[in-house]
């Protein structure tokens, strides 16, 4: 017996040793200005294709991956450029929008006391609205006036996140005397490009709406946390916590002026029949397809293949070559199984990343949970931690919790796995207090790292 409790100790020793002692990984974060992020091999600029399927984002964004970030991507960062419209130029030509100047007409249908019209903030929500279609109007032209009916509502505020606005066209048209026959055209596009006000009825309703922009009424109420809310400034400098209204604006409009899809992605039917001009342009590198030239099979597939569906318009393309420049990575050094350049994605919060970059080793975290690699409560493997790069997994709280976690840790860097297939996105939030820089990875790179540190 007593040889045999002896055995059992030894035992019991070896395996303490074997899970204290994880694998080194020795990186290199930082920033790449030679690594293309967010277009395809041919540089057309990608669109949002996660998996799985985000109705109301997949196809009608440009991917998050894009750097630095697009007007028009799913999630609009505070980084963003103020008043910058970037690539959405490029693509409204692409859909036939002329040159010149446009009549935006902005129409409150909020009721008295309310929205637009609320007593406190109305003034300054109406400023920052026609702000935005100024400057919308100052680039695209049309003889006939765009009409854009603006409110506030309720829409989805939870705690992972919120819809801070939801828009469209009220009118698409096909085979209207001008541009693509056969092709859906968003109401104020047919219009620019005929000439005509296509939306009259009996012509008795000139003014009718051609966009329609509802944003969320919960969100100046805190619902996403203290200290939250609209930003109505003109000057760009929204503080942490908060959204710049100008620039969501600025979004919500270009998708009613034509960036928007009208594809079924459930079942990857088109719009009675015909496809739209943001769909003939919408193209799988994969199966080397347009989405008017395939399937609704092949469309309900392409939906959700991130990384693989690009926007290819001839005007877009040429101005990312310029614009989508470089790329954070992760560079690893040791091993030499790992060994290579990995693409990653920039957070809006915490200092950002130089070319020279963060040199250290990897550590995976462990919170104590039955999720222990999610960094969702405070890490108890401070040892393994301290002095090193966090590896965290993406999900149940929100990146700056993670973040701030692993950096009370004694990390010195963080990344982040993502969660679904595709090219990594960007990390959103705010928080002043973090100081340490973070980047994601993609899951399939995530998963060979978590598999090495596990060794």
């Amino acid at each position: 017996m007593l040889c045999g409790k002896t055995i059992a100790l030894m035992l019991a020793g070896l395996l303490f040793a074997a899970a204290g002692e994880a694998a080194t990984v020795k990186v290199r974060m930082r920033f790449d200005p030679l690594a293309q992020s967010g277009a395809d091999s041919e540089g057309r600029v990608l669109l949002f294709a996660p998996k799985p399927l985000q109705p109301g984002s997949s196809h009608s964004h440009f991917d998050s991956s894009v750097f630095p970030n697009a007007l028009m991507e799913p999630s609009i960062s505070r980084d963003l450029p103020f008043g910058e419209v970037d690539l959405t130029t490029s693509a409204m030509r692409d859909y036939g929008w002329p040159q010149g100047n446009l009549d935006a007409r902005i129409q409150y249908s909020d009721a008295a006391g309310t929205g637009f019209n609320d007593p406190t903030l109305g003034a300054q929500r109406k400023a920052a609205i026609e702000a935005a279609a100024g400057f919308w109007a100052a680039i695209l032209g049309s003889s006939v006036a765009v009409n854009v009916d603006v409110s506030f509502g309720d829409q989805r505020c939870e705690d992972d996140g919120a819809t801070l606005a939801a828009a469209g066209p009220v009118f698409v048209f096909s085979d209207f005397g001008a541009g693509d026959p056969g092709v859906w055209h968003a109401g104020p596009l047919a219009e620019a490009i005929s000439g005509e006000n296509l939306s009259l009825e009996d012509d008795s309703n000139p003014d009718a709406a051609d966009i329609r922009v509802t944003f969320n009424n919960q969100i100046d109420e805190a619902c996403l946390g203290p200290d939250t809310g609209y930003y109505y400034g003109l000057d760009g400098n929204a503080p942490p916590g908060q959204a710049s209204f100008v620039t969501v604006a600025l979004h919500e409009i270009g998708h009613g002026l034509g960036f928007t899809g009208l594809v079924n992605l459930q079942n990857g039917s088109l719009f009675r029949g015909l496809p739209d001009v943001h769909s003939t342009l919408t193209f799988d590198t994969k199966k080397k397809l347009h989405w008017d030239e395939m399937t609704r099979r092949e469309r309900i597939d392409s939906a959700v293949r991130a990384g693989q569906v690009s926007f290819d318009g001839d005007l877009t393309t040429q101005a990312a070559d310029s614009f989508v420049r470089g790329s954070f990575v992760v560079q690893v050094k040791r091993p030499k199984s790992l060994r290579g350049i990995y693409l990653a994605g920039g957070a809006s919060f915490g200092p950002e990343l130089s070319e020279k970059g963060l040199r250290a080793k990897l550590a995976l975290v462990n919170d104590g949970s039955d999720k222990p690699t999610f960094a969702c409560q405070p890490i108890l493997n401070t040892n393994a931690v301290a002095g090193k790069i966090a590896v965290i997994d993406r999900g149940d709280c929100f990146f700056v919790e993670k973040v701030k976690n692993a950096q009370d840790a004694g990390a010195v860097g963080v990344i982040i796995i993502h969660n679904e297939p595709g090219p990594p996105p960007g990390l959103g939030g705010s928080d002043p207090s973090i100081d340490i820089p973070s980047v994601r990875v993609t899951k399939k790179d995530g998963k060979r790292i978590k598999k090495e540190l596990r060794k």
